[in-house]
């Protein structure tokens, strides 16, 4: 929370050590867990990141990103 107040919702991304333990056992469960709203939610988990690598978010295939369930978990 204090990151996304600091620089904004807009400027800040899921990142991951993957495959190295270093942080979360699930990607993305600090950011579910902290009640942002499903915009900012969305933005976090992977809208900032597609449109830094120039990606349109309408063209990506989504799911409501702060309810998913982990893959393979």
């Amino acid at each position: 929370r204090h990151i996304v107040k600091l620089f904004g919702a807009n400027r800040v991304a899921l990142g991951t050590d993957y495959p190295f333990p270093l942080g979360e056992t699930v990607s993305g469960e600090l950011i579910t867990n902290c009640s942002f709203d499903d915009t900012v939610c969305q933005q976090l988990l992977w809208r900032n990141a597609a449109e830094w690598l120039g990606l349109d978010p309408a063209n990506l295939e989504q799911e409501d990103c702060c309810d998913a369930k982990p893959i393979g978990r």
